[in-house]
């Protein structure tokens, strides 16, 4: 269990914002490289591009697809640097060193936070600290924080709302009476299919007409899904099914109930009081329309850090002000009694592998992960192409991935990292 400490968060944050706060100047992100523009890869097949492809979209994907800024603005959140830690892992008794995990996980960006100062900051395949990195089905879990807030907000009643309470268009489908809570633990039983090797899958067509910019195609694919024959469903809370569906839906549930698009309410109540450093965006329908909750985020390396920073204290921010209610993250990250029985998957991950315990869009460390302090209470944001964001509150360490492939050597190279820091 963990136990959050209101005075010890906002000691980090408050040490670290009189220690040399600086005014944002230029927030913006930066314009796609040349290079990049030339080998632009096409955002209707992006669930099926080869590495090489990931390599350049996963940095331009506010490009790529419609999206919508996260402004920044105001106090940025200083991150002190310390000069970076060395470090090396084993996998099957093989000793690798953070050179070699680059190479063999292709690895576009690192970073490792102690204490709230950076001891590892990494870049590769051309990537900069000032390019916004997709997050692949990490935006999950940032959907899981946008409902902490509107839960804080009043937006949000209670978690044992029904979904049609906030979209009544989804009256008379299978989502009309489930729950908000079981939506979040991915247990809401709709016949839903996620495979990103088969086109014919229906993560395919949710994020299919992102790409094609047509405004409402969200609802519109969710409520075909969710109009299959009930007897094609599960009773809600008793099957876990991985959906970029249920969480896409989330995030529409949000924008409904604060009537607020997810870019403008995060930079209101997140992004700008906490201090972010650069913009972030969303991917969305259209301009003018549903935010992609389920993959659609983006951040740099650094304000992804942040994040972790921000959920690691329970969402108080710098002034004192709690952006979520108390408790919001003990109860975010507690897996249900369903996702520890079941073998199951995670992004990239073998289906039925191993037991992964699963909270509101967060994931906990399976019985496979390495030994490390802390495990107990650590929790993950993680993407199906290597994209981490790992909070160990215990050792007050935030590791923060970007990468164009999933790969067996994180876990054992986070692992390591928290030992040696430990």
């Amino acid at each position: 269990m963990l136990h959050f400490s209101r005075r010890l968060a906002f000691g980090i944050v408050s040490a670290g914002l009189f220690a040399g706060a600086v005014f944002a100047g230029d927030t913006s992100l930066p314009p796609p490289l040349a290079d990049d523009k030339a080998h632009m890869p096409s955002g209707a097949n992006h669930l099926q591009w080869n590495t090489e492809e990931r390599l350049i979209g996963h940095r331009n994907m506010q490009t790529i697809s419609p999206a919508r800024l996260v402004k920044a603005g105001g106090t940025v959140y200083p991150l002190p640097k310390d000069p970076d830690i060395t470090v090396s892992y084993q996998i099957d008794g093989v000793p690798y060193s953070l050179d070699d995990y680059f190479k063999r996980a292709r690895t576009s960006g690192l970073l490792v936070i102690k204490n709230g100062h950076i001891v590892l900051e990494r870049y590769g395949n051309g990537y900069t600290d000032q390019m916004a990195g997709t997050s692949r089905s990490m935006a999950k879990s940032m959907t899981s924080v946008m409902v902490g807030l509107a839960v804080k907000d009043g937006y949000i009643k209670s978690l044992d709302d029904t979904v049609s309470q906030y979209v009544p268009e989804f009256k008379g489908t299978l989502y009309e009476k489930i729950s908000l809570r079981v939506m979040l633990q991915m247990l809401s039983g709709i016949p839903y299919t996620e495979n990103a090797a088969d086109p014919a899958t229906d993560v395919h067509s949710l994020l299919g007409c992102v790409y094609k910019n047509q405004k409402g195609c969200l609802v519109a694919v969710l409520k075909d899904i969710a109009s299959r024959p009930a007897a094609t469903a599960h009773p809600p809370g008793t099957t876990y099914t991985y959906s970029t569906g249920d969480a896409a839906l989330m995030a529409i549930i949000v924008e409904r109930a604060s009537k607020m698009n997810l870019s403008e309410y995060m930079s209101k109540r997140i992004w700008q009081p906490f201090g972010m450093e650069r913009d972030g965006y969303w991917n969305v329908d259209n301009v003018d329309g549903n935010t992609l909750g389920g993959s659609g985020f983006g951040a740099t390396l650094r304000d992804y850090g942040r994040i972790g920073l921000f959920v690691m204290g329970n969402g108080l921010l710098p002034n004192g002000e709690k952006a979520f209610r108390d408790g919001w993250m003990e109860e975010s990250i507690k897996p249900s009694a369903v996702s520890v029985t079941n073998k199951r998957r995670s992004p990239g991950a073998a289906e039925g592998k191993d037991t992964l315990p699963y909270g509101y869009f967060w994931w906990r460390p399976s019985s496979a992960h390495p030994a490390m302090p802390g495990i107990e209470g650590t929790y993950y944001a993680e993407g199906s192409n290597g994209q981490f964001l790992m909070v160990n509150p215990a050792e007050k360490v935030v590791i923060v991935k970007w990468g164009p492939m999933s790969f067996g050597d994180d876990r054992p190279l986070f692992a390591a990292i928290v030992n040696k820091l430990h």
